[in-house]
């Protein structure tokens, strides 16, 4: 995990460092591409509101994958790891403390969600729950609802939050306006510093012709000639076939970044299972984890196995995305989900699928091919 965390303010680029003089008692809202530091900027300034006069907060995050990654980077600052916490638990918290607390077992997650958010609401207005904290952070907020944005804000004095709208892999109503409207400044990143310049042109391809996307390449910061990027697309593959070429292709990488993370994920937990076992009969069983299962998650281990959706957040020397063929039936989310999951690899991305992917995904891998493909008037005839 090497260069994930800054350890000195000298580290940070101007536009980042400013963030710093920004006095402690502002509401703040940091957008920025993928890479640009905005989850090192959240936990920086949460540490620095902790030492300071308001101990009593909540960095507030998604799933239990991103509050174990950033517990991480807390642990370099000597942020308590306890105040790291997922929104379900902090409400739930909250709940339990009102006794309004209800059994969500047999409750599907976003039905369970919505209960406890009109729940909470209901507490607030009738004066039982106000402004309790003092401070609430919020990684990853684009995948808010306005109403949980609503009810944050006015749950502390304090609220920062990091967003990017191209990340947003849940299908809820958008939060933008409501989380503008929540805070004092905002302040816009523009350079990233993750994604080689391979895997911003695939990320450049999947938003081609989206009128309000910013393109990363040109706002690229990353060190190419340190570490040069690829990005590899692997078509007409089995799932069988998939796994060996990635084995293949993570031995390498094994080697050659020892000390560095590697992602390997999927649209779908059941092409997840066959990977890991794939990768178990591999004789790489000691270096794997399922990450996006808390019960399973060993961060000791250099190979993360997760969801697209649950690696959000996170950062990977090389990312080996599988399964891909599925991506069309995530429905209205798949373009910002494909997006995350790209932009999580620094160095290498290889991306695999067996029979067909959507078509703007496919003309971005192809952007990154040094061969392009020879059409002749055989072919068009099908010969």
């Amino acid at each position: 995990m090497s260069n994930t965390w800054w350890r000195d303010e000298d580290e940070l680029a101007k536009e980042q460092s400013d963030l710093l003089e920004v006095p402690a008692e502002q509401s703040l809202l940091i957008k920025g591409p993928p890479g640009s530091g905005k989850t090192n900027l959240l936990l920086l300034r949460a540490n620095q509101l902790f030492l300071g006069d308001h101990p009593n907060l909540y960095v507030v995050v998604f799933g239990s994958l991103l509050k174990n990654f950033i517990q991480i980077g807390g642990a370099q600052y000597k942020f308590p790891a306890d105040k790291v916490v997922t929104h379900t638990s902090l409400f739930k918290m909250i709940l339990r403390l009102e006794s309004a607390d209800f059994d969500d077992q047999n409750l599907s997650l976003e039905v369970a969600r919505k209960r406890r958010a009109d729940v909470l609401e209901e507490l607030i207005e009738k004066g039982q729950v106000g402004a309790q904290f003092d401070a609430l952070l919020l990684d990853e907020a684009q995948d808010y609802t306005p109403q949980e944005i609503r009810l944050l804000s006015q749950l502390t004095s304090v609220l920062v939050a990091t967003a990017d709208s191209r990340q947003r892999v849940y299908d809820v109503e958008d939060c933008s306006e409501e989380l503008e409207k929540s805070v004092q400044i905002e302040h816009q990143l523009t350079y990233h510093f993750r994604n080689g310049r391979d895997i911003c042109r695939v990320a450049d391809g999947i938003y081609k012709g989206s009128p309000q996307y910013a393109p990363m390449l040109p706002h690229s910061n990353y060190p190419e000639a340190d570490y040069p990027s690829k990005a590899t697309p692997k078509d007409g593959l089995s799932l069988h076939d998939q796994i060996t070429a990635m084995v293949a292709q993570i031995k390498d990488q094994r080697f050659a970044y020892p000390d560095d993370l590697i992602g390997v994920l999927a649209p779908r937990n059941a092409e997840l299972d066959l990977i890991e076992q794939g990768l178990i009969d591999a004789g790489l069983g000691d270096l794997i984890t399922r990450a996006n299962a808390s019960n399973r998650f060993e961060p000791s281990r250099r190979i993360w196995l997760s969801t697209l959706t649950a690696a959000k957040g996170l950062e990977f020397r090389a990312v080996h995305i599988a399964g891909l063929e599925y991506l069309s039936k995530m429905g209205r989310v798949q373009k910002r989900l494909i997006f995350t999951g790209v932009t999580r690899a620094k160095t290498a991305l290889t991306c695999y699928w067996h029979e067909s992917v959507p078509g703007y995904f496919e003309s971005a891998c192809r952007s990154v091919v040094e061969t392009p493909k020879i059409v002749t008037r055989k072919s068009i005839f099908g010969n």
